[in-house]
């Protein structure tokens, strides 16, 4: 069943869990090896995946924000994804960096807010406490940041 309006849609089959392949099922042939983060083994894992949806995507919204405001189109977006043990097994933490290299702190926020209501990914991901999205000015890999650069805290 495709859903009413779709603009695209895809399947996604894993039929061994943390092991072996997924793949897309149809002609577009993708197939990926997946692992965990967790072991000591080759593939691709479940956090890359997080990582590389919640980047390419929410940067590309960006852009187009940009672009609709006739403004340079210079965003760039650094996800780091940590899966940390919880009481029930295992949660991730999510830290999207945005860095804005030619926009002051208002106009950036407002750009950010904009993105956050735009993109499918974020959407999924914002009313999530351990979801964080934080303007920058440069990529870190402090946890604490800008505090008054933080949005979803």
């Amino acid at each position: 069943m495709t859903v009413e309006g779709s603009l695209y849609h895809t399947h996604v089959i894993n039929e061994n869990g943390l092991v072996g392949q997924s793949f897309v099922q149809g002609n577009e042939g993708l197939s990926l090896g997946v692992s965990s983060s967790l072991v000591n083994a080759s593939g691709t894992n479940p956090e890359q995946f997080i990582g590389f949806a919640l980047s390419t995507c929410f940067n590309a919204t960006l852009r187009i924000v940009e672009q609709q405001r006739h403004i340079p189109q210079d965003t760039q977006v650094r996800t780091r994804v940590d899966i940390v043990k919880d009481s029930l097994g295992y949660k991730f933490i999510v830290d999207a960096q945005i860095m804005f290299p030619n926009e002051n702190q208002t106009d950036a926020q407002s750009i950010l807010e904009d993105a956050l209501n735009q993109c499918p990914v974020a959407k999924l991901l914002k009313e999530n406490e351990n979801v964080n999205f934080r303007i920058v000015d440069a990529f870190t890999d402090d946890d604490t940041g800008d505090e008054n650069r933080t949005f979803g805290e």
